[in-house]
């Protein structure tokens, strides 16, 4: 009883704090590391484990609901935190916050400031899944519901824009999940502007970042291994099966899972390809060389492997609806960007590409929002011409 009490009396305690931050920070008076705090706690509580969101509102309603489970104000006391909301767009640009939310009149203001008049909508779900026989189908213009059958395996796209791998009924002989069927692969494909979540046969999940394709067997049961072929980038989530090797595929490197959760990032215009490990445990086999990763650690395959720490809610940032850069070149962030927005980028100033930035922010507001305020907190001056974003320093005339 003594220690549920002190439990109990802890857990007030960092509910008072939390409270107090947001409070000071309201109005003004939070200290840099008060504004840290605030933000390590933002980062833990406000948008881990969220499900591939197709929307700002989506985002936005998802951050309440946490934010509103995770903080309860001393009693007498009630705390209004749409401000807060979610952070639609949330950003941290050195030691000077930023909070901007559809959901807050204040920071509707500012909204209105942003936007301009050649503007660049968002990402959003969709994708092309290709058959075995070649057969292509366009997700993002199918209904809900059953897409095709093949190889006892039955396709369906869900109420939540998932693309799910059933295996059919074992009461059909000739579709029974004993069957060995003839191995035949589909492949989905994510263009820029785009992002999928595919559920496999086995029950492994399988997030896809813009312009990423995965090729995959569409019944496991045919193959001594699990062997997916990746391109781009994916956030995975793997069913463990010690008898049928989980492994995924890409220009550098092969992953072996070893009941995992883990990110692969494999564009082909990256120095590296890097694997980032959330939970579990995975084998990573390039030139010649293995190598395994605890989580909190990522891998990075170029001329050989390098393991380094790394923040996991950073890596992951974009399967939770969110860009999230921590002193980042602004040539890999424009490369984000360019991705998601289907966008060219120039560096008109090659001197830019160099300097960093840090932002968190959403990834479903109009690109302006985003080039706006990372233009008001460094050197460079965006302009949006058509389809492309060009960079320039801001004492530099177009």
């Amino acid at each position: 009883m003594r220690y549920t009490s002190v439990l109990t009396l802890n857990n007030q305690l960092n509910q008072k704090r939390i409270y107090t931050l947001i409070q000071k920070y309201r109005d003004n008076t939070a200290s840099e590391t008060e504004k840290e705090e605030l933000l390590k706690w933002y980062r833990q509580k406000a948008y881990q484990d969220a499900e591939f969101p197709e929307s700002e509102e989506a985002v936005g309603d998802f951050m309440l609901s946490r934010l509103n489970r995770e903080i309860k104000p001393p009693s007498g006391r009630i705390l209004h935190i749409k401000w807060l909301a979610a952070a639609a767009v949330l950003l941290i640009v050195g030691g000077s916050w930023l909070f901007i939310s559809k959901f807050s009149g204040r920071a509707n203001k500012t909204n209105n400031a942003l936007v301009q008049k050649n503007d660049i909508p968002p990402g959003r779900n969709q994708a092309i899944l290709t058959l075995a026989n070649g057969s292509k189908i366009a997700l993002t213009d199918t209904g809900k519901g059953e897409i095709a059958s093949q190889n006892g395996i039955q396709i369906t796209k869900s109420t939540k824009g998932q693309l799910i791998y059933t295996i059919k009924s074992s009461g059909d002989p000739n579709t029974a999940s004993g069957i060995t069927q003839p191995l035949a692969f589909n492949t989905i494909e994510t263009p820029k502007g785009g992002q999928f979540q595919v559920i496999l046969p086995d029950g492994s999940k399988v997030w896809l970042n813009a312009f990423s394709s995965l090729k995959f067997p569409v019944n496991f049961n045919s193959a001594k291994e699990r062997r997916v072929e990746l391109k781009g980038e994916a956030y995975f989530e793997v069913v463990h099966n010690a008898a049928l090797p989980f492994r995924v595929i890409t220009n550098k490197q092969v992953i072996e899972d070893l009941g995992t959760r883990f990110n692969v990032n494999a564009y082909d215009d990256e120095a590296s390809s890097k694997t980032s490990l959330l939970q579990g445990k995975v084998r990573i086999i390039a030139g010649g060389k293995t190598t395994l990763l605890i989580p909190g650690q990522q891998a990075a395959v170029a001329n050989g492997i390098k393991v380094s720490e790394i923040n996991t809610e950073e890596v992951i940032a974009w399967k939770n609806g969110y860009f999230n850069f921590d002193d980042e070149k602004l040539e890999n962030i424009m490369k984000s960007v360019a991705r998601w927005y289907n966008v060219a980028v120039v560096f008109e100033d090659e001197s830019l590409k160099n300097e960093t930035f840090g932002a968190i922010t959403t990834r479903f507001s109009n690109i302006s929002t985003l080039l706006k305020i990372m233009e008001q907190t460094g050197d460079a001056r965006f302009s949006i011409e058509g389809s492309t974003i060009k960079i320039r320093k801001k004492n530099q005339s177009p």
